[in-house]
């Protein structure tokens, strides 16, 4: 006895988009669809559950983390003030390489943070550098503004060009304004760089690698030729130029738009999504859509890789915002993320505490210096 056909429909009241027929008569790729359409609804339902638990990570960001950062930078800078005070005004007394170990640790932060404040950190600068060590670093930046200038024709002052600070928007909008033509200049020399290695990298593709885009660009021809078939079927289900009810043609418009966007991105999923809101618009005039096996196989293979892209997006925006970055949880719940965040914020209090300790005993008992020296050499801190 010949196998019954099974077909793609809707069923039940959660209007689950499935192949419909006893499971005996489904194939495996049948089932595999039904599969990862499921599974592509769950990820769409999870996507919309974590929405308010991004803004939960967001508001204590805002309102709790930074502005204990804030105060963790204004210690830090004092703690740093504080400490080139005892070395340049010699508060205390040193050995040799003690004074040494202090004055390139003092040096280093100089570097790291100049840009931050320049008009603050340039004034310890100079003070921390030795003669050898301020000849070495401007007969640098010479040499880098001159191959600027002969690259791209700007005669540029490297530290203002890097300058983030800036007392005004005016003065920010002027500064980017007084830059700009260079910054095309050389986004534009990146831009045709970054492309010429792709060229020649392209130039050297193996056999197997070019075989192997043959039969991708094949498989998204074949899908291509698949997604218009069932495109076509219910663009004449839907085409709002034939219907009469104005209620209905205003409903069929709209499906219509959605449903050439989805054709025009290859978006599968988005597709069957409205193919099943066609069934139930006009029950009475469903398509009995059919594939064979290798047609259903490619719209698995698509179906998974929004599945995957749904997957990524989410990791990404959760995990690029910046308390989030030590996150242990592969789940991510709301008690998971409420143990999280409450250790995050008891962490930030305590290293606003222990900032505010070490500026308190630098200030009152300069000698405390020296224990610091012991701890980051410990540490493994060198110069």
């Amino acid at each position: 006895m010949p196998k019954q056909k099974s077909k793609l429909t809707t069923v039940n009241a959660e209007e689950t988009l499935v192949w419909t027929g006893v499971s005996s008569n489904q194939t495996k790729a049948q089932k595999e669809f039904n599969d990862a359409l499921r599974k592509h609804k769950e990820v769409l339902d999870h996507s919309k559950e974590i929405e308010p638990l991004f803004q939960m990570v967001n508001e204590t960001y805002l309102k709790e983390v930074l502005p204990e950062i804030e105060k963790q930078k204004k210690l830090e800078r004092k703690r740093f003030e504080v400490m080139c005070s005892i070395l340049l005004e010699e508060k205390l007394s040193f050995g040799k390489m003690q004074r040494e170990f202090l004055r390139r640790y003092l040096l280093d932060i100089c570097t790291d943070s100049i840009l931050e404040d320049p008009s603050f950190y340039s004034q310890f600068r100079d003070q921390l550098e030795t003669k050898l060590e301020r000849m070495d670093r401007l007969r640098s930046k010479i040499q880098m503004e001159s191959k600027i200038k002969q690259k791209f024709g700007f005669e540029i002052d490297l530290d203002d060009l890097n300058r983030t600070q800036f007392d005004s928007e005016e003065e920010r909008s002027s500064h980017e304004e007084k830059y700009r033509e260079f910054r095309e200049k050389y986004e534009e020399y990146r831009s045709d760089y970054f492309k010429g290695s792709r060229s020649k990298s392209s130039s050297k593709k193996s056999k197997a690698q070019m075989e192997k885009e043959k039969k991708i660009l094949e498989s998204e021809r074949l899908l291509s030729t698949d997604i218009n078939t069932l495109f076509k079927n219910l663009a004449k289900l839907i085409h709002p130029d034939k219907e009469q009810d104005p209620i209905l043609r205003e409903r069929k418009s709209k499906l219509m738009t959605k449903l050439s966007g989805a054709r025009d991105n290859m978006n599968i999923a988005e597709i069957l999504e409205i193919k099943m809101q066609v069934d139930e618009l006009l029950p009475n005039q469903q398509t009995d859509v059919s594939f064979h096996d290798t047609s259903i196989k490619r719209f698995v293979g698509i179906i998974k890789s929004k599945i995957r892209e749904l997957e990524d997006s989410i990791r990404q925006r959760f995990f690029s915002h910046p308390l989030m970055a030590d996150f242990p949880e592969k789940k991510i719940t709301k008690e998971t993320l409420t143990t999280y965040l409450t250790r995050v914020k008891k962490d930030n209090v305590m290293v606003t505490l222990a900032y505010e300790k070490e500026v308190e005993q630098l200030t009152k008992e300069p000698k405390y210096i020296k224990e610091m020296i012991k701890e980051l050499q410990s540490l493994g801190v060198q110069f």
